[in-house]
C-alpha cells in the first residue's frame, strides 16, 4: 500500500501555511508527516513541538515535520529510515509545502520517476493557493505564479473575505481558463476540513477505475477550449477528441514524438484513448516530459468510446496536437 501525498503551492504570501496550519489541527492529520522547503514563508513552529530528533519534530498533534536539507528522495527516505527503527511514529500521508517560488512541476515528475517515491507513494493532489487580492498581479508578472495554478488540482482562493466580489469573479474565471479542470475552493483564514478539501479529487483511474470520467472532466475542457492571453504566457487549455480507435504502437509513437519535441511546453495532459482490436480504453497522464505509467481499464466507463484528451500547454496549438495524431493513426491503418 502506497502512502498518499498532498503537495502545497502556491506564490509568496498566497498562504500556504495558514492552509497547512488548519489542516493539521484537524485530528484526521494526527498521523501526517509534513515537509517544508526550508526557504518557506513562516515556520509552523507556533504549533506546539513535543519532543526533536535531529532535524525532525514530532508536533503535538502528532505530526512528524521537518525541513528539506537536500533532495527530496533523501528526505522522505530518512523519514522512513527513521519510522523503521522505531525513532519515529509511523505516518499515513505527506503534506509537502513548496516555496512560493518554485514550479511544483519538479516535485510531480520526481514522484513519477524516482523509483523510490514511486514504490512508496502516491501523488494525491497538488493543492495551489492563490490570494483573491494580489493573484491576479501575480499571474499577470510572474510565471511561476501561472504555472502554479496550471498544474493544480485543487486551486485555494484564500483572503476572499479582502476581496471586492467583481475582483474574486475575474480571478476566478481567468483560473478557469488557465486550468478548467480544476476544482476552486475559497477559503478564510485557511478554514477548511481535511475531508472537505481532498474530496474535491477524483481517484486517479490507476486507484479506482470508476472516477475516471470525473479525474479527466473533459466537459470543462471542451466547454473553455481558451484560446489563452498574453498575460499567462501563452498557457492555453483544450480538449481534442478523435472518433476512430488507435494502435499501441501508434499511441506509443505519438507519446514518445510529443513528450520529446513538445514536453517542456506540455504543462499538463490526461487522456482515455480507444485503442484499436480491445474492448477497453487506455487511460494517459503525462506533465511536462514524463509519463505516468499508462493503465488500462477493465471497461468502458460510459458508453461514449471516443478518445478524449485534455491539455495544459504553452504556446501549442489544438490544431496541431489534433493533426498529429490523425497522421500517426493513418499512418498505422496505411
Amino acid at each position: 500500500m502506497t502512502i498518499p501525498v498532498i503537495l502545497i503551492t502556491g506564490f509568496l504570501g498566497s498562504g500556504k501555511t495558514t492552509l497547512l496550519n488548519h489542516l493539521l489541527r484537524d485530528p484526521e492529520m494526527a498521523d501526517s508527516a509534513v515537509i517544508i522547503n526550508e526557504f518557506g514563508d513562516v515556520a509552523i513552529d507556533h504549533l506546539l513541538v513535543e519532543s526533536a530528533i535531529e532535524n525532525t519534530v514530532v508536533l503535538q498533534s502528532g505530526c512528524i515535520c521537518c525541513t528539506v536539507r537536500g533532495d527530496l528522495v533523501d528526505t522522505l527516505d530518512d523519514l522512513c529510515a527513521k519510522v523503521a527503527r522505531g525513532e519515529l511514529p509511523a505516518f499515513s500521508r505527506v503534506a509537502i509545502e513548496t516555496t512560493g517560488l518554485a514550479d511544483p512541476a519538479a516535485l510531480v515528475r520526481a514522484f513519477l520517476t524516482e523509483p523510490i517515491l514511486a514504490e512508496r507513494f502516491d501523488l494525491h493532489a497538488v493543492v495551489a493557493t492563490v490570494d483573491a487580492v494580489n493573484g491576479a498581479g501575480q499571474l499577470d508578472s510572474f510565471e511561476e505564479a501561472r504555472h502554479q495554478a496550471a498544474l493544480a488540482d485543487i486551486l485555494v482562493l484564500t483572503k476572499s473575505d479582502l476581496a471586492a466580489p467583481a475582483a474574486i469573479a475575474d480571478l476566478a474565471a481567468r483560473l478557469k481558463t488557465i486550468n478548467p479542470g480544476a476544482s476552486l475552493v475559497p477559503v478564510v483564514q485557511g478554514q477548511i476540513a481535511p475531508a472537505a478539501l481532498f474530496a474535491q479529487v477524483p481517484a486517479h483511474p490507476s486507484r479506482r477505475s470508476g472516477d475516471t470520467l470525473a479525474w479527466l472532466n473533459s466537459e470543462a475542457f471542451a466547454a473553455s477550449d481558451s484560446a489563452g492571453s498574453h498575460h499567462d504566457d501563452g498557457i492555453r487549455a483544450f480538449a481534442v477528441t478523435l472518433d476512430r480507435p488507435v494502435t499501441r504502437d501508434a499511441l506509443r509513437g505519438w507519446l514518445r514524438s510529443i513528450l520529446s519535441l513538445r514536453g517542456v511546453d506540455l504543462l499538463r495532459m490526461k487522456g482515455i484513448v480507444a485503442l484499436r482490436g480491445e474492448a477497453a480504453p487506455m487511460v494517459v497522464h503525462a506533465v511536462q516530459q514524463v509519463m505516468h505509467p499508462p493503465v488500462q481499464l477493465p471497461a468502458w466507463p460510459s458508453d461514449d468510446h471516443t478518445t478524449r484528451l485534455v491539455f495544459i500547454t504553452r504556446n501549442m496549438e489544438p490544431e496541431a496536437l489534433r493533426g498529429s495524431l490523425e497522421v500517426l493513426v493513418a499512418r498505422a491503418a496505411a
